[in-house]
């Protein structure tokens, strides 16, 4: 029932190519139309123009026998061509609706996933959806009507002899109905494998300088090995499977041909049965044997079909979780006032990251969160622009609930500036205006002059348009910072997040970032997540979060004469929250 329903749920898929659908199963109606009538003239030929000598009768029928080769020569070379365009827009639609998906998945989703395993249903499940998209429904059609017909004709031939020439075919059917489940299986392990080697390529190329770094190439090639080989056994599986189900259908042509030999040249050496009958009876073999070959390449096609439409759906099926309410309220002027009503986060349901927080963040104050790693700093911020959804209470923007308001509306009001800055591969220009795609000339130089990124830019090789790299590979840390920062002054959010921006920078970048990050946060709502002291210590409010919660808050010099968690930062025991690589480092951040 499950395989009934992926079929059915495919269909809609159809719809807006119905007119080249129908004319496709016309012309397969003319192909079987034209591929039945050649038995029946060789069966006539042989009974009554052989005997008769007539040659006039004999011209007749070799213009009809290529009438009949022509009308089947157009409707094959339109089939092939229909098919083909129809698969092709399908394919498109499919990728269209799968990639519209992701882009509406929260970063829930993506965490529980990996890179290559997603492109590989967005590749490699709809690529074998679509084959079988072109070829299943004429192939179907094509051989129901050439054995429907052909069964019909011979039994109006000779009741006896079509009896026993069906009897393969009937084997045939139990034998596709007992392999066709086990083929499907096997290609559902077929394309995990692939996906599992996807996602295992996509992660080395990404990381290919730690891996060069460490020298780990021999153990990379190992795990490589390992998942190529199990993609090779589950393949060598599938494919003695279906080594099995095609030596069977050859098996069954070759029975249906020596049984019509057998009885039908009995028949003939009786006189119960003309030759030319017998003529047209091997001829009708060869024509309803072509549809059972052809239906058994496609229970291999809709076998991977079904095996990449599970994928498909798997992820189709999968509920968006952050979505625009029904009755959403479009955003009114942001103020910029951020608030935290006892507020809880869990990744799986179970384990909650934080529970019950509260916070308020008035419009233009900068807040800073800092404490140790694991103890939600960035999964917070992150409930803002609702990245993550959370479990309990309730996080507002000027006093509404964010849930309330459009998602796109939310998110055009806040901006983001990271540690670990994503870049794609393309110009300076295009990553920087990425929030503002109609930015004139005079506005992007503005930004990356606001930005400090204005001299190292016009300094590249052909300046804004210089190609900076898949992940901007050809510019340094801090040159990334500064076109992050450059874009998030274009976009002017009233509402800014700067999650460890600076961490891994070194001085001179720092101070070219920090002094850049200082004219961002002007005028605007602000919440920094950092390591660094020298960060956070100008902010108007320092909330220290922990595992168990917030453990204080209050400005740096508060913070420093309570003598709490945040004073023990300062003189230097930085392991307990900021991480023991800082602490080793001696990084205080304290000028």
């Amino acid at each position: 029932m499950k395989t009934l329903g992926r079929f059915a749920r495919i269909l809609p898929y159809y719809r807006p190519y119905a007119l080249i659908l129908a004319v496709d199963l016309l012309s397969v109606v003319a192909i079987a139309a034209s591929s039945l009538a050649v038995p029946y003239l060789l069966k006539y030929m042989v009974d009554v123009l052989v005997p008769a000598a007539d040659f006039r009768m004999l011209r007749t029928l070799t213009l009809a026998a290529a009438a009949a080769a022509g009308v089947k020569y157009a409707a094959t070379y339109y089939t092939l061509f229909a098919g083909h365009v129809m698969a092709a827009k399908m394919e498109r639609d499919l990728r269209r609706d799968f990639f519209r998906k992701l882009q509406r998945m929260s970063f829930s989703f993506f965490d529980a996933r990996k890179t290559g395993e997603l492109m590989s249903r967005l590749t490699n499940d709809i690529g074998k959806v679509t084959d079988a998209v072109n070829h299943a429904p004429e192939d179907i059609l094509l051989s129901i009507l050439m054995v429907v017909f052909s069964a019909i004709l011979l039994f109006s031939l000779n009741p006896l002899l079509a009896v026993f020439c069906f009897v393969p075919l009937a084997l045939m059917i139990v034998y596709s109905g007992l392999l066709g489940g086990r083929i499907r299986a096997g290609f559902e392990r077929v394309n995990d494998a692939v996906a599992d080697i996807n996602a295992k390529t996509e992660n080395i190329v990404a990381g290919i300088r730690v891996v060069q770094a460490f020298a780990r190439e021999s153990e990379e090639e190992k795990r490589f090995d390992e998942l190529n080989e199990k993609h090779y056994l589950s393949w060598r599986t599938v494919l003695n499977r279906l080594g099995w189900f095609y030596s069977g259908v050859d098996l069954m042509k070759d029975l249906s041909r020596l049984i019509v030999l057998v009885v039908g040249g009995y028949l003939v050496l009786r006189g119960s049965m003309t030759l030319g009958t017998l003529v047209a009876f091997l001829s009708f073999v060869a024509v309803y044997m072509e549809p059972v070959e052809r239906l058994s390449r496609t229970v291999e096609m809709v076998q991977r079909m079904n095996a990449g439409l599970k994928n498909f759906f798997d992820i189709m099926d999968e509920p968006e979780a952050i979505r625009d309410a029904e009755d959403a309220l479009s955003l009114p002027p942001v103020r910029g006032r951020i608030g935290f009503d006892r507020v809880s986060f869990s990744y799986d349901g179970n384990r909650h990251v934080f529970r019950g927080l509260s916070l308020v963040v008035e419009p233009g104050r900068t807040v800073a969160l800092v404490g140790p790693s694991g103890a939600g700093k960035s999964t917070f911020a992150s409930l803002i622009p609702r990245f993550y959804e959370a479990s309990e209470g309730v996080v507002s923007l000027d006093g509404i609930d964010v849930r309330r308001l459009r998602l796109a509306e939310l998110r055009g009001a806040i901006g983001l500036v990271q540690q670990d800055v994503f870049l794609f591969a393309g110009t300076v220009r295009e990553n920087l205006s990425y929030g503002k795609p109609d930015a004139s000339d005079a506005e992007l130089r503005t930004a990356a002059a606001r930005a400090n990124a204005k001299d190292f830019i016009e300094a590249l090789p052909t300046g804004y348009e210089t190609w900076i790299g898949e992940r901007g590979v050809r510019l340094s840390g801090g040159q990334k910072q500064r076109l992050s920062i450059a874009r998030a002054f274009l976009k002017d959010p009233p509402v800014l997040i700067l999650d460890e921006a600076t961490s891994s920078l070194d001085a001179e970048s720092e101070a070219a970032v920090q002094d850049a990050l200082k004219r961002l946060m002007g005028g605007r709502t602000t919440i920094v997540i950092a390591h660094r002291l020298s960060t956070v210590r100008e902010a108007d409010e320092i909330v220290v979060l922990t595992e168990d919660g917030i453990a204080e808050r209050g400005t740096h010099a508060e913070l420093l004469s309570g003598g709490g968690l945040y004073a023990r930062y300062y003189a230097g025991r930085k392991s307990d929250l900021l991480g023991d690589e800082e602490a080793a480092n001696g990084d205080t951040g304290v000028e």
